[in-house]
């Protein structure tokens, strides 16, 4: 029943994310939502960032992620290792070269070391004020965030455009919360 009702609530909520993606200026949202990540001062000055190669009508973070390769962090993207696994995380910079990873989305080619993040910047497709992440329905990130923690404390962060909020996201014993929401006019933290 739980995976029928965020099926449903996934279509609602791609449809909006592309109409907000086809109206707004993305270069603005952008800025807004590195404007809003630096007030909250969540970043620790040795965070080690995981981020994500757009794709679609996701919140493009590369910006970002040029940003804090410039302030000197180590920076990676994800890789998809395969069907039902934890994402590997590949040492990224501003240049490096990528390649056309499953789905066609662009990675870091196997030879970038692999890092383990401790900041990670989460794609979402809908989002609750209590910290649930509606993704795309394959569970990578819940994978790769289940996988993180068993390990050490990470810090997941939530991009997303304000549109995508709604009043609750059906969760799953399997979901992985988040610890922040970042979007172009808000920030909100999660406390557990």
């Amino acid at each position: 029943m739980i995976s029928i009702l965020k099926s449903q609530l996934r279509t609602d909520l791609l449809q909006r994310r592309d109409q907000y993606k086809k109206t707004h200026d993305l270069k603005d949202t952008g800025k807004a939502i590195l404007q809003s990540l630096l007030s909250a001062q969540i970043m620790a000055c040795d965070a080690i960032v995981g981020g994500y190669w757009p794709v679609k009508s996701e919140v493009d973070v590369r910006s970002l992620l040029a940003y804090f390769y410039e302030q000197n962090h180590i920076c990676a993207l994800p890789v998809v290792q395969a069907s039902k696994m934890p994402l590997l995380f590949r040492q990224w910079g501003p240049g490096n070269l990528l390649v056309s990873g499953i789905y066609n989305i662009l990675t870091p080619d196997d030879d970038a070391p692999l890092i383990i993040p401790t900041v990670l910047f989460v794609p979402v497709v809908g989002f609750d004020s209590q910290g649930n992440r509606l993704g795309h329905g394959e569970g990578y990130y819940d994978r790769t965030l289940e996988k993180l923690r068993e390990n050490h404390p990470i810090m997941a962060v939530g991009m997303a455009f304000d549109c995508q909020e709604v009043d609750s996201i059906p969760r799953e014993r399997h979901d992985q919360p988040l610890n922040y929401i970042i979007t172009p006019t808000q920030v909100i933290e999660i406390k557990r």
